[in-house]
């Protein structure tokens, strides 16, 4: 059996102590191979480690783990939110969280978050492309033919011609992909697996839920924050720490 890395940041080592103790004796396929008690650690420690799987606490001294998040665009690892506050599990979601466990911990909320997160990531080594390979037994790679992008579902796998998408969002751990003629493939692969193969020259993420096509873009808006319109009528946010990087790629000035 694969053992899947993860990765504890709490404020409490009483805490991280109880939840390590529940994912070795209950997910045996789970090595917990590291711990934080800050932001800071976290990052530093999420970096060096790789983790599959990363159990958060929200309210850390410093701040919150939300801001560990918007600092690791590249991250790979299956989020679950482990905390005593209700009240931040749409935040959470929006994040791409697989799951919500409310302290104290019941042993079977971790264990179902856990099953949850390993589902995920096989279904994201299923759909590896990079790993395929033909009939004839030759490889197979999709990444390289920037026209097309493969959107994987459950059951299917569509082609779609990437000028005809609009924009890309996520959608709890799920990626939407909106299109020109208003149709909508919804893929089981978290945003960052598509960003990555993207054709850089057309595609950029502007937000942590949104991925713009930039031959759609008709106007930036700067009112009450800063948003394009795309051309479908459709108005996305542009986050603050991605303004100047988006104005760079479009070769503008603030």
């Amino acid at each position: 059996m694969q053992a899947h890395k993860a990765l504890i940041i709490d404020d409490e080592v009483n805490n991280i102590a109880l939840l390590k103790h529940f994912v070795t004796k209950y997910c045996p396929s789970i090595e917990v191979v590291g711990e934080a008690l800050t932001i800071t650690e976290g990052i530093s420690e999420i970096r060096e480690k790789e983790p599959d799987i990363l159990f958060l606490d929200i309210k850390l001294n410093e701040g919150n783990s939300f801001e560990i998040l918007d600092q690791l665009d590249d991250l790979k690892a299956q989020v679950i939110f482990v905390t005593s506050y209700d009240e931040y599990a749409l935040k959470a979601f929006k994040y791409n969280a697989v799951d919500y466990i409310l302290k104290p911990i019941i042993i079977e909320d971790v264990i179902l978050a856990v099953n949850k997160a390993i589902k995920n990531i096989e279904q994201q080594d299923f759909f590896d492309f990079g790993k395929l390979t033909s009939f004839s037994g030759e490889p197979v790679s999709f990444s390289e033919n920037k026209e097309y992008i493969a959107i994987p579902s459950l059951d299917k796998v569509d082609m779609v011609k990437s000028s005809q998408i609009t924009y890309i969002e996520a959608d709890n751990k799920y990626t939407v992909f909106h299109t020109i003629e208003g149709k909508k493939y919804t893929s089981s692969k978290n945003l960052l697996s598509f960003e990555e193969t993207l054709d850089k020259t057309r595609f950029f993420r502007i937000h942590h839920s949104f991925i713009l096509n930039i031959e759609h873009l008709v106007t930036i808006i700067k009112k009450d924050g800063s948003y394009c319109e795309m051309s479908d009528g459709t108005l996305l946010p542009i986050a603050r720490r991605k303004l100047e990087d988006f104005h760079r790629f479009l070769k503008i000035k603030n």
